[in-house]
């Protein structure tokens, strides 16, 4: 099944801006940030709020045109494209939030619908009147250096239970603490975001009934990991395209070893670059294949909606692993010429591997995928 693309403009967009932003890498990884430039081509094209609800003036758009969006944009660099997904799964977030939220939002300059944000509740939430005091340090703040809100998750008692509320402040409310020193994905600027004592109102603070009120699947919570995870899985994917692209590259001029014979001339650099090719396209299919499943389905019932999730949660991870074998098989194909920056092979090679220590990458989705195979329950969140 080839997926319908229902939204050719973004991805003809991320196609476009490949070598503005291909010609920019090595300054994206040397500063650690993406240049202002190419924020704002992101920004006007709706690359970095893919998923912002149409009412609040965002694309909403489905996430096989995501998912190609960003792998258009993984493929001419990594940090790009993980910025963008990063900034494009928060946006989901504000689905989630008072229409009265919505219209701050909206009221705020044209390029503010730039997100950061995380999952993970390492925010304290204390309720007050009107709302919350939010105090907490996240890491992992992906494109915070460039973000307009932050979306965080925090734990809150009430009512003498603990509950993780999800609330999103203005980036101004907090501090970046500088701590992304790393292997790869450097340019994503992926540092620490700190509050202390914001007050957050009720209207910024996520709820289950806005988020039913939407009319589109989008925001259908069955299908909350699928749709945030799939273009996590492109930009791991898109790594994979482009470490090709290199390794041909670099092949057509360079040798390696004691023979003076170009690598693409070369039995075993011919083997390397065909079996890439065939997992890369395998693992692409795969969770390209699966996510449209689950999308086309997203109002069935459970009997028949629950099983094409699963695989798709199984397709997502697969593909980030996928995408690291590919990268590794052309790093060590490549001999000692893999090793040089110059090529953009190392590079790649790295930024793989950053990659897939995302959620989305866990080896436990195999384990939840497996138990599910086999007519158990998942035993893991989310499935």
């Amino acid at each position: 099944m080839k997926p319908l693309v229902a939204f050719p403009e973004v991805v003809r967009a991320a196609a476009e801006l490949g070598t503005i932003i291909a010609d920019a890498a090595d300054n994206i990884e040397l500063a650690g940030r993406l240049p202002e430039a190419i924020v704002e081509r992101l920004t006007d094209s709706g690359l970095n709020h893919l998923y912002l609800p149409a009412s609040a003036g965002g694309p909403e758009v489905d996430p096989i045109s995501a998912f190609l969006a960003v792998e258009h944009l993984a493929r001419a660099d990594g940090s790009v494209a993980w910025c963008a997904q990063v900034s494009t799964a928060n946006s989901w977030q504000i689905a989630a939030l008072h229409p009265a939220a919505v219209a701050v939002m909206q009221a705020a300059p044209a390029s503010a619908m730039r997100f950061s944000g995380s999952a993970r509740p390492l925010g304290r939430a204390v309720r007050v009147d009107g709302g919350y005091r939010v105090t907490g340090r996240w890491d992992f703040a992906s494109n915070c250096l460039h973000a307009d809100w932050y979306c965080g998750a925090c734990i809150a008692e009430e009512d003498g239970r603990r509950r993780v509320r999800a609330v999103v402040m203005p980036i101004g409310a907090g501090r970046v603490i500088e701590t992304w020193q790393v292997t790869g994905l450097r340019g994503s600027g992926s540092h620490d975001f700190a509050v202390q004592d914001v007050f957050v109102s009720d209207e910024f603070v996520s709820a289950g009934r806005h988020l039913s009120s939407q009319n589109s699947r989008l925001y259908r919570q069955r299908l909350t990991m699928v749709v945030n995870w799939a273009p996590t899985a492109a930009v791991a994917l898109g790594i994979a395209r482009g470490a090709l692209d290199a390794f041909s590259v670099m092949a057509s001029h360079s040798t390696a070893g004691m023979v003076d014979v170009p690598l693409r001339d070369r039995a075993e650099a011919q083997q390397a670059v065909g079996r890439a090719s065939a997992m890369l396209g395998a693992a692409r299919t795969y969770c390209l294949d699966t996510v449209a499943a689950a999308w086309e389905a997203a109002d069935a019932e459970p009997a028949e909606l629950d099983p094409l999730l699963a695989e798709a949660r199984l397709a997502i991870p697969h593909a980030m692993h996928a995408a690291v074998d590919i990268v590794n098989l052309l790093f060590h194909a490549g001999g000692t010429r893999s090793i040089f920056a110059c090529h953009t092979l190392e590079r790649r090679f790295r930024d793989a591997q950053v990659a897939v220590r995302h959620g989305a990458g866990s080896t436990s989705h195999f384990e939840a995928g497996g138990r599910v195979k086999l007519g158990l329950p998942a035993g893991a969140p989310f499935w």
